[in-house]
C-alpha cells in the first residue's frame, strides 16, 4: 500500500496516516492473537489425555527397539498411570477421545510385544544357559518335597 507524503501543516493527511496506523496495528493484533490461540490449541491436544497416549505410543514405536529394559520400565509404568487416567475419565471422554486412546493403547502394546519379543529372545538365551544347574537344583527340590510326602 503507498502512504502519499504530506507536509506537516495538512492536518486531513496527518489524520489519514495516522488512521491507517491504526488499522494497521489493529489488523496485526488481530493475526498476532489468532497465532497465539492456535498455538494454545495445539500444546492444549499435546497435553490432553488422547495426546498423552498418542505421544507415548509413537514414541515407543519411533524409538522402543533401542530401549533398554528400565526404559521399557519407565514407559510402562507411564503408560500404567495413563490407563488409570482413562479408567478415572472414562465416562466424561468423548467417543473420538476413546476411539484415539484405544488406538494409542493397540499401537503401544503391539510395540511392546514386538520389542518385548526381542528382549525376551536374548533373556530366554540367557536362561538357556543356566538351564542345567537350574533342572538338576529343580529335581532336587522335587525329589525331596516327594520323599517328605511319602511318595
Amino acid at each position: 500500500m503507498i502512504i502519499p507524503e504530506f507536509q506537516t501543516s495538512d492536518r486531513k493527511g496527518m489524520k489519514f496516516v495516522r488512521k491507517l496506523s491504526i488499522q494497521t496495528l489493529k489488523t496485526m493484533m488481530k493475526r498476532i492473537l489468532l497465532l497465539a490461540f492456535a498455538a494454545l490449541l495445539v500444546a492444549a491436544c499435546a497435553f490432553s489425555l488422547p495426546g498423552k497416549f498418542t505421544q507415548l505410543a509413537d514414541k515407543a514405536a519411533a524409538k522402543g527397539t533401542d530401549w533398554s529394559p528400565k526404559q521399557w520400565e519407565n514407559a510402562n509404568a507411564q503408560f500404567e498411570k495413563l490407563v488409570q487416567q482413562y479408567v478415572d475419565k472414562y465416562d466424561k471422554l468423548s467417543n473420538d477421545d476413546k476411539k484415539e486412546i484405544n488406538a494409542a493403547i493397540g499401537k503401544y502394546t503391539a510395540t511392546a510385544l514386538k520389542c518385548g519379543a526381542a528382549n525376551g529372545l536374548k533373556q530366554i538365551d540367557e536362561l538357556l544357559k543356566k538351564v542345567p544347574s537350574a533342572i538338576d537344583t529343580a529335581t532336587e527340590g522335587v525329589k525331596g518335597f516327594l520323599e517328605e510326602l511319602g511318595l
